[in-house]
């Protein structure tokens, strides 16, 4: 059989340019037996090629991944496993380590390095993008030394509409002799985005199942009841068409609003908690579309006995161990609902009890989780049970429909292989919601990945540190958005070859004789009947206008050197072989539509240039921007240009020039925290003045000269016809300052309506840009003595990471 194992002294070499390969003992690895996609996807690895693995959430993608790692190892070369979250790469990590050891495995962050040349390297896919650029994390070659295999975790992000870009990089620029492995969520286009990759990077094949290996069955709860979604052949139940089919419209001045259960909840939760339990369908994620929605819908489900005698046992010891080992969440307001068997899950909460509860529920000692979306994009937290609060959610602009990946997303929560035959997928009744809308989301195909790809000034000055103008431009044009852009022009390449072909046919004369220039005789005809209408409207002129005294009109001598010309252009045109030729009329229909084909060729190209250079443009914009305020010498970079290629923001470019602008150097450290804060916050999320608390007056003023720059950046970009966002968003700038001033975790809780979760979110975000410019070759010694205050500061508590 293909996946016999060998020993490394017969390693096979691959068919492809990867790296050498090698068979592992399947039955060995996986005491499991394997489904088809998990074996054909390992063949394609030990044949050498890269591989795209779709599949739905919960089916076994990871085994592929696993199987990677392992030839690897049998090889003696190394595997990075890159990952979308922090929580992910943690989470990763540990399991990673329990099955290969401490000395086998590594960690590496933007700021903390971990046995970083280990075997088995975990990273966020941030991380591995900086590191093909080479910037801090040191020298390409090196850092990707003996590297055969890169495993793409939740390859599916490609389609976040601020990170996705990153994914693209990633592939865009990792080495050729490295395979890829990319585990997808189910996408509707997988074998475009395959295409791409073996386009781009090399031999790839698509391996696609819908298998799961743990079937969901959906259901609609109304009336404090559960009944069947879908019909056994398909489409809405008709009974609950009947029952729940009308869908009442939403008014913004609703009468009876206040009847309502705070956070917009239609249906109890507490009726729906009762009757899964009642059905053995716990554990359950319930999700809903807020956080406060979260909070409300855990208060009102006390009171349900969810746990067995037992098991509040073991999660009352548990509990009361991390509050021993985290003292500052002792009196936490969620402990008593947590001690019941329940607990809310979102990003407003702190890292640290978010773990907990993580822990909690993959144990078993929690029964639900009131969670937003966010959990179903996030770590393993599966569940027998997922609860879908409502199919509407507030998006950018105002309330939309689910998108059907996000339906996926959540959905996919449902079902523990191992554990479940089959998971349950709850849809709770809303007035305002259809739920014939629901049922076709229940059954409808996956959203397809878009492209994310953005030139920012850090690529600009990467890709011109390390390559030719030409070579950038090939990379930048490899994105997996020019790939889809070139592929929805395939129709208007066929057209323009089809309108070249009839060109070509059309050019063969039809002229009986010597070949003439329609062209030119149909122009002469034009001209001699504009000039026979100017002769008319000449000699009208002049009988009207008798000169006085009877002498000859002035204008006579031009009015017989218009006939003059207007017979002599005569002569030349009936002297042209066109003139009375027999095939005049196809001649003329035929040199029209050679016309007409030679515009709409034009069109094309014109087009074509305009989509196809559309990255390249935005690429050039922003590096004459870059030569402009001298981070450019022509296609290289400065010193100022290699300082700003180490930084990674929304826009390099404004975060360099705030450290070399002189604003940093006239603050003490916890005013400098507070500024740094605003550089990295979101302008959006500020909320009202009266939720911030208030920065000293140096920082306001430095604020002030920051919006300055602000405004002279933009202008600059505006010149060039660049978009490039600067956001300053100071609205949690007086809590960094307070903390920076040593302020406990307790007041700063006091001090604001703001989420913890969301503060420390903040506060990790501010250090990461400190640190950043801590370690940019070239900045001001100025500058990095003030951040490593900041930074010895702000990383205490809370705020520190724990790995």
């Amino acid at each position: 059989m293909l996946l016999k194992s060998t020993l490394p002294s017969t390693l096979t070499k691959a068919r492809s340019p990867h790296t050498t390969s090698v068979q592992v003992d399947v039955q060995h690895l996986f005491p499991f037996k394997l489904d088809d996609f998990q074996l054909e996807a390992i063949r394609h690895l030990e044949a050498g090629k890269s591989v795209v693995v779709c599949s739905p959430t919960g089916s076994g993608k990871t085994v592929v991944a696993e199987y990677a790692v392992e030839m690897a190892l049998m090889s003696n070369k190394r595997c990075y496993y890159t990952t979308p979250l922090k929580a992910l790469s943690n989470q990763k990590l540990y399991d990673l380590r329990q099955k290969y050891g401490e000395n086998k495995v590594g960690l590496l962050t933007g700021d903390l390095s971990i046995n970083r040349d280990a075997p088995i390297v975990v990273m966020t896919t941030e991380v591995f993008r900086n590191m093909l650029y080479g910037t801090i994390l040191g020298d390409v070659s090196k850092n990707l030394k003996d590297v055969a295999s890169v495993v793409l975790d939740e390859c599916h992000y490609m389609n976040d509409s601020q990170r996705g870009t990153v994914w693209e990089e990633s592939i865009i620029y990792a080495p050729k002799d490295i395979q890829l492995v990319a585990l997808s969520a189910t996408v509707a286009n997988a074998q475009e985005l395959t295409e791409w990759i073996n386009e781009t990077h090399g031999p790839t094949e698509l391996v696609i199942s819908d298998f799961r290996p743990v079937p969901l069955r959906f259901h609609y709860f109304g009336e404090r009841r559960l009944y069947p979604l879908i019909n056994p052949g398909g489409g809405v139940n008709t009974f609950l068409k009947s029952r729940f089919g009308k869908k009442q419209r939403f008014q913004h001045k609703d009468k009876d609003k206040k009847r309502r259960p705070m956070g917009g909840l239609y249906t109890h939760p507490a009726d729906v908690l009762a009757n899964l339990s009642a059905r053995n369908m716990l554990p359950a994620i319930y999700f809903l579309f807020s956080r406060r929605g979260c909070e409300e819908a855990m208060k009102m489900s006390r009171g349900i006995p969810l746990l067995l005698q037992e098991e509040q046992a073991e999660l009352r010891r548990q509990v009361e161990q991390f509050t021993r080992d985290n003292p500052n969440l002792a009196n936490h307001p969620h402990i008593p609902y947590l001690m019941e068997g329940m607990s809310v899950h979102h990003a407003g909460m702190l890292p640290s009890w978010k773990g907990m509860i993580e822990k909690l529920f993959q144990s078993g000692l929690l029964k639900v989780v009131f969670a937003t979306e966010t959990l179903a994009a996030g770590i393993n937290m599966p569940a027998r049970s997922t609860v879908i609060s409502c199919i509407q959610k507030r998006g950018d602009e105002g309330h939309r429909e689910l998108r059907a990946s996000e339906f996926l997303q959540m959905s996919g929560r449902a079902g523990r292989r191992g554990m479940d035959e089959v998971g349950h997928v709850v849809v709770l009744h809303n007035p305002f919601e259809s739920v014939e809308d629901a049922a076709k989301l229940a059954q409808a195909p996956a959203d397809p990945l878009s492209s994310r790809f953005t030139p920012s000034y850090g690529m600009v000055l990467n890709l011109l540190e390390r390559h030719s103008i030409d070579d950038a431009r090939d990379l930048i044009e490899r994105s997996f958005g020019q790939f889809l852009i070139n592929r929805q022009l395939e129709p208007t390449f066929a057209q323009r070859m089809a309108l070249e072909n009839e060109l070509e046919k059309s050019q063969s004369p039809l002229c009986p004789g010597e070949i003439g220039d329609l062209n030119l005789y149909a122009k002469r005809l034009e001209s001699i009947r504009a000039r026979h209408k100017q002769l008319k409207t000449t000699e009208k002129a002049l009988k009207q206008h008798t000169p006085k005294g009877g002498g000859p009109h002035p204008g006579l001598a031009d009015l017989e050197a218009t006939r003059s010309e207007i017979h002599a252009t005569l002569q030349e045109a009936y002297a042209m072989p066109c003139h009375g030729c027999p095939v005049q009329k196809p001649c003329s229909k035929q040199t029209e539509r050679i016309g007409q084909i030679n515009k709409r060729i034009k069109e094309i190209d014109k087009r074509v240039v305009r989509e196809t250079n559309f990255y390249w443009r935005t690429f050039e914009a922003l590096g004459n921007i870059l030569r402009t305020l001298g981070y450019l010498d022509g296609n290289k970079p400065t010193k100022l240009g290699k300082m700003a290629a180490a930084i990674r923001g929304q826009n390099e470019l404004y975060l360099t020039e705030m450290a070399m602008s002189n604003i940093f150097n006239q603050l003490h450290g916890h005013e400098l925290a507070a500024l740094l804060t605003a550089l990295v916050g979101d302008e959006a999320r500020g909320g009202h003045d009266s939720m911030r608390v208030k920065v000293s007056p140096q920082v306001e003023y430095a604020l002030e000269e920051a919006h300055k720059l602000q405004r002279k950046i933009l202008r600059l970009q505006k010149d060039f016809d660049v978009e490039m966002p600067i956001e300053l968003g100071p609205h949690q700038s007086g809590l960094t300052e307070m903390w920076a001033q040593g302020a406990t975790w307790h007041a700063i809780r006091n001090a604001t309506p703001y989420d913890e979760g969301d503060v420390v979110r903040s506060l990790r975000r501010t250090l990461d840009l400190c640190r950043q410019y801590i370690r940019a070759a070239g900045m001001p010694e100025a500058v990095v003595d003030k951040c490593r205050t900041v930074e010895m500061l702000l990383n205490r508590d809370e705020v520190s990471e724990d790995f």
